[in-house]
């Protein structure tokens, strides 16, 4: 599990100008209060679904790619006409843009409530206010 398992989001915000997404969550137990930001650089595009107060988080992993393309075609095909993630014409051009700008793709899946996926170059999460490392996540495989 990641560091924002359970943790239950409270805002999220994008910034267009500094490329940036950040989801803010909150984690309390009766020993435990934690503020965690979840910040992506480097934002190109996401797409959340049942956005809802009260949304926790079950797992933010990396996708790869290749697999969320044969996953998420449906999806993809439905928002090409609408330049989304990015305006392309056959799938190994949006495949060599992400490769050619490093992009990754993390998939946000849900305990309860909001869940989806952001495309950026980095994610960050800073735990009341001092970063973690995140460099061991492993990427995840989908069917």
């Amino acid at each position: 599990m990641s560091m924002v398992h359970d943790n239950v989001i409270q805002s999220y915000m994008v910034d267009f100008e500094a490329d940036t997404l950040t989801i803010n969550t909150s984690y309390l137990t009766d020993k435990i209060n934690e503020k965690t930001k979840v910040i992506y650089t480097g934002y190109l595009a996401h797409i959340f679904v049942n956005e809802m107060k009260g949304s926790m988080i079950f797992d933010i992993q990396e996708c790869l790619l290749d697999h969320f393309i044969k996953r998420e075609f449906i999806l993809l095909k439905q928002r090409q006409l609408s330049g989304w993630p990015i305006s392309y014409e056959t799938e190994s051009e949006l495949i060599m843009f992400f490769q050619t700008h490093e992009y990754k793709i993390y998939e946000i899946s849900s305990s309860y409530g909001l869940c989806g996926w952001v495309f950026a170059k980095q994610m960050d999460i800073v735990v009341n206010e001092q970063s973690v490392n995140i460099t061991s996540r492993s990427k995840i495989y989908l069917p």
